[in-house]
């Protein structure tokens, strides 16, 4: 029977819910080669829900024979429990501290993975939440400053709007929804930012200046770029902004063969926040060009070649970044070697969010894995709805085989890149979860 797995997605329509993703840092090694480019993950918070029907076990172990040592820092800033608290929003009650998260690819360069640095410390970030009021004139002039340009763009008559409070959706927020016949366009305002989202309501087609929205993901990425220029330059006039950078992330799913799932497309200024250079998506004002290969669900699948289906956002932070994401701290990075230590004792972090799927996952052994890389997690306190600290992991990958569409599986799980206590005593007291769950 066909195992339809769902590939792991950010839901790129709603710029309100980017702090309820953790995030990575991403500065990658590989052991035998080099591909280009950087991968960072805002550590994702959504569930994933697959059903699975084979029943395997999840604790990835090494044999038991030929382990390394696991070494004791007695000094650490951290304890497993703390660590293991980043994972918590995502995987509900039970912490998958020994799951990984299956990762498809068409080949390994669509990891952007890039060297690990020699950094002796690495930093540790802290989300600083400025409680900034919810303003209506400024949201008013926030919109009149697009919404006039935006209509003469796309060729209709600008519409009226009125501002709402939006607190039965997300709290402490403000929304506009003008009514346009074609388009999808609502703002919205919370503490953090003011944004806008605009989609089509038809046939997925948004049309600037009489030009098209479209890519061809046959194309490399930077012709992908070269190609956008001028919607680009459109999009600036519009938005009042020159960004100065701008970079292409796709996702791959398992078993459509229709190419990428998903394809961002973002325009940032890369020098607004050190974070920036390791993300996917920019921690600064951005504007964000999205194409979702499918009509109505993951495998209903458009095109392996012209996109039309897109989503284009604007982001603006109401805050300088530099005052919302803080290094908290230095923190003594360990080496590759103590962090397979780790690995190959089963000592990992993250992987899927729920039982199911780690239940259905089959036993990896990370021995000889292919690529090492270093990301920020990000945790994520339900109770406030806030995002806290943000640690960095090492993050392994692991080829593991090939899906339906011929694209290579790799497994990735996390270990901590920073001294951290109490391994033996926090996987002891987790034993009867993993199994049970």
């Amino acid at each position: 029977m066909k195992k339809k797995e769902w590939s792991e997605g950010l839901n790129h329509l709603d710029p309100d819910l980017v702090e309820k993703y953790a995030m990575q840092k991403d500065k990658l090694r590989q052991k035998n080669k080099k591909p280009p480019s950087v991968w960072f993950r805002f550590g994702a918070v959504a569930a994933c829900f697959v059903l699975i029907l084979s029943a395997v076990i999840v604790v990835p172990m090494l044999r038991e024979n030929n382990r390394p040592d696991v070494p004791t820092w007695d000094t650490a800033q951290y304890s497993a429990d703390e660590i293991a608290d980043l994972f918590a929003a995502m995987n509900y009650e039970a912490v998958a501290t020994n799951a990984y998260t299956k990762i498809y690819v068409p080949n390994s360069k669509y990891l952007y993975i890039n060297d690990v640095t020699n950094d002796e410390y690495l930093n540790v970030y802290q989300y600083v939440y400025t409680n900034n009021e919810l303003s209506e004139a400024e949201f008013q002039s926030f919109i009149d400053s697009i919404l006039p340009k935006l209509a003469e763009s796309l060729g209709i008559s600008v519409p009226q709007y009125t501002i709402k409070d939006n607190n039965y959706v997300t709290k402490n927020s403000l929304s506009a929804q003008p009514y346009i016949v074609s388009y999808h366009m609502p703002f919205s305002q919370n503490e953090a930012r003011n944004s806008l989202v605009l989609k089509s309501k038809g046939n997925g087609q948004i049309v600037i200046e009489r030009e098209t929205v479209q890519i061809d993901q046959r194309l490399s990425d930077e012709e992908i770029l070269e190609s956008i220029q001028s919607i680009k330059n459109k999009l600036f006039s519009i938005f009042n902004v020159s960004f100065s950078d701008m970079k292409i992330v796709r996702k791959f799913g398992s078993y459509s063969e229709h190419g990428a799932e998903f394809i961002s497309i973002y325009f940032y200024d890369e020098s607004a926040h050190s974070l920036n250079s390791l993300s996917d998506r920019p921690i600064s004002d951005y504007i964000y060009i999205g194409f979702d290969n499918f009509d109505n669900y993951s495998g209903d699948i458009v095109s392996d070649g012209v996109l039309k289906i897109s989503t284009i956002s604007y982001v603006k932070n109401r805050s300088n970044v530099s005052e919302t994401y803080t290094v908290a701290a230095n923190a003594e990075k360990i080496t590759v070697s103590e962090a397979e230590a780790l690995l190959y004792n089963g000592y990992v972090f993250g992987g899927h969010s729920c039982p199911i799927c780690m239940r259905a996952q089959n036993k990896v052994d990370f021995e000889g894995y292919d690529f090492v890389d270093i990301e920020y997690v990000f945790g994520y306190d339900n109770n406030t709805g806030k995002l806290t600290e943000g640690i960095p992991f090492y993050t392994f990958y692991k080829n593991i085989g090939t899906s339906e569409n011929g694209n290579t599986i790799y497994a990735k799980t996390y270990v901590p890149a920073v001294q951290v206590s109490g391994y033996k005593e926090y996987f002891e007291s987790q034993k009867d979860n993993h199994r049970n769950n």
